[in-house]
């Protein structure tokens, strides 16, 4: 995570218009990193956290007004470093050991999914798509009278005569 706040300050830095998201985002990323310690200290400790009533939402965050809210802007705005970011945590969190975690503690999946919107995670997924279907053979125009190399000719049988 530190990382991915030092490449954001060392790249928004160069970009006037992006210069003042620099605060709040690093502020986002830090306070969920410290989150997540948290968190992963409380699970040692074997004392999770109390689930979320149903039908309860955590409201926005202060600062949230501050960030844009589409889905993957800060690999549009950074590139291919955000990226790698993105592909580092993908491949983390695709992990059996860290579904499981995901699955056992779910405030945890709540804290990365504003990263995850952030950075694209899981948009990109890869499907297996069914082999297109071969299209039909061609059917001959008649009987083959004889091949070489590339070419076939046809005995193609003479039209009726026009009788009019």
């Amino acid at each position: 995570m530190a990382a991915l706040v030092a490449l954001i300050a060392r790249r928004f830095l160069r970009d006037p218009r992006l210069a003042l998201l620099i605060v709040p985002l690093c502020a986002r990323l830090n306070r969920t990193a410290r989150r997540v310690e948290r968190l992963m200290a409380r699970l040692a400790a074997g004392s999770l956290p109390k689930p979320r009533a149903p039908g309860r939402t955590g409201g926005p965050h202060p600062s949230a007004g501050a960030l844009p809210t589409g889905r993957g802007w800060l690999i549009r705005d950074i590139g291919h470093e955000a990226a790698g970011h993105a592909s580092q945590l993908e491949a983390l969190l695709a992990e059996p050991a860290a579904a499981a975690l995901l699955a056992l503690v779910p405030a945890m999946r709540r804290l990365l999914n504003s990263i995850k919107r952030i950075l694209a995670v899981g948009v990109f997924a890869f499907r297996s798509r069914p082999a297109p279907p071969k299209p039909p053979a061609p059917e001959p125009f008649g009987k083959v009278a004889f091949r070489s190399q590339g070419y076939t000719w046809y005995e193609v049988p003479t039209p009726p005569a026009n009788t009019t």
